[in-house]
């Protein structure tokens, strides 16, 4: 018979529905009729493979469609040089199937072993990249966002075991640690470094990173008592101090960094980290837009205090803050005066690359250290007539009771203004070197 047209094809109603085409070539076609009126033909090709009939799915034709009745006839010339050449299309396609199942079952079973290996990665997170992700999903709701445990860890922590696998970590490795830090008699420092040792295998231990606890057995009451310090300098001390500061070989902002944190009683990190936006010379007032304690702090400046950051305007004024740090991005580090400070009372040999006046600082009380300023500055309010609860209030310490937090703040704003006022005037007094003035503190 005669092969099929295209025209033919084309003249097929909805009433040819079920009718059985011969269309050429062992081509045989069945009409469907859509619900919408379409008309299309499902075409199959008859051959003989082995001697045995088959019937081969061609496709299905539509006028318009993507698969024209050339293209089924090329598809029939394809598959006849396969029967052609010994293959039989039927279990070529069969095979395909199944060869493409197979691949995918492969393919679902090798991504099955790669989480399987990402998960056993996991589980042998060293402890550097275990602080990491301690960090980046609990330490952020910290103020400062885990960067002070970043710091403690990278200075005592790291060295020992950074690199080593956090569940191949046991008691040894952290007892270690905290008999390293207690060799410098840093007590408190070495507490809080257990305390975050502790929650962060904690967090491992709730995710199955780790299967034990390394920290569990390790008590901090045995570590000893913390030794706050109570340091307050005398006021012959601090006369001395006004004497040595400008010999000392410190850096004129250092210097000032250390004024405006006595005659402000801050903190030294909060003086660092200021921004000039903060300062209103005219007001008389410098903010703390973020502290300790996460609140907002404003304090008066006095003369003394005023006369700091004038000279500090002088220096650094040109830039976003106080105490730029060297590449003018950001502020320098919080532990920067500490440190030179600390260098400037050793007894023997200065490091190696640190500054060579290794006594420029020594006091007659013994060591000091910028924070002790802070509470020098404070127990000079209270001397000079300050409430107690007035001298809490410019240390920025928080009331536990909120009512009262709440509504006795303005109350105390005069108060305030007032112990900074005199804490300035007699530290003015002081740095003039007094030979006759009454002292507050005795030597």
């Amino acid at each position: 018979m005669a092969a099929i047209t295209v025209k033919e094809l084309e003249a097929l109603t909805p009433a040819n529905n079920g009718k059985r085409l011969s269309m050429g070539d062992s081509m045989y076609g069945t009409v469907r009729a859509g619900r919408d009126g379409t008309v299309s033909v499902y075409v199959m090709w008859r051959f003989t493979f082995n001697g045995a009939r088959h019937y081969l799915p061609l496709g299905t034709w539509k006028a318009n469609g993507e698969t024209s009745l050339k293209s089924l006839r090329e598809k029939r010339i394809t598959h006849e040089k396969e029967v052609n050449d010994g293959i039989n299309p039927l279990e070529r396609k069969a095979a395909t199937k199944l060869k493409k199942r197979a691949d995918q079952a492969e393919a679902i079973h090798e991504q099955r072993a790669r989480i399987q290996r990402i998960a056993e990665l996991e589980s042998r997170l060293t402890v550097r990249s275990l602080f990491d992700k301690w960090q980046a999903l609990e330490l952020r709701t910290r103020a400062d966002k885990g960067a002070e445990a970043k710091r403690a860890f990278e200075r005592d922590v790291f060295p020992l075991i950074g690199e080593l696998a956090a569940a191949d970590v046991t008691k040894a490795h952290i007892q270690t640690i905290v008999d390293t830090m207690m060799m410098r008699d840093v007590v408190r420092m070495t507490k809080r470094v257990l305390s975050d040792l502790r929650q962060m295998f904690g967090f491992a231990l709730d995710r199955d990173l780790v299967e034990a606890d390394p920290t569990a057995r390790i008590k901090k009451a045995k570590i000893g008592p913390d030794g706050e310090r109570d340091r307050v300098l005398s006021e012959p001390e601090l006369i001395a101090l006004f004497d040595k500061l400008p010999a000392s070989g410190l850096a004129e902002t250092s210097q000032c960094a250390l004024l405006l944190q006595l005659a402000t009683i801050t903190r030294i990190g909060e003086v660092l980290g200021a921004r000039w936006e903060h300062v209103d010379f005219e007001r008389r007032t410098w903010k703390l837009p973020r502290t300790k304690n996460g609140e907002s702090h404003t304090l008066w400046l006095s003369d003394f205090a005023l006369a700091q950051l004038e000279s500090l305007k002088a220096l650094t004024g040109l830039t976003e803050w106080l105490f730029p740090a060297t590449r003018l991005d950001g502020p320098v580090c919080s532990k920067t005066v500490t440190k030179q400070v600390a260098d400037r009372q050793r007894i023997g040999e200065p490091l190696s690359g640190r500054t060579k006046q290794v006594d420029a600082l020594l006091l007659p009380g013994g060591q000091w250290r910028p924070h002790d300023l802070r509470r020098t500055g404070a127990s000079m309010m209270a001397d000079l007539g300050a409430l107690p609860e007035v001298v809490e209030r410019c240390l920025n310490h928080t009331e536990e009771n909120k009512m009262k937090r709440i509504y006795q703040r303005a109350r105390y704003e005069g108060p305030m203004r007032d112990a900074w006022r005199l804490l300035g005037e007699r530290l003015e007094l002081l740095s003039r070197k007094p030979g006759n003035v009454t002292l507050l503190h005795a030597a």
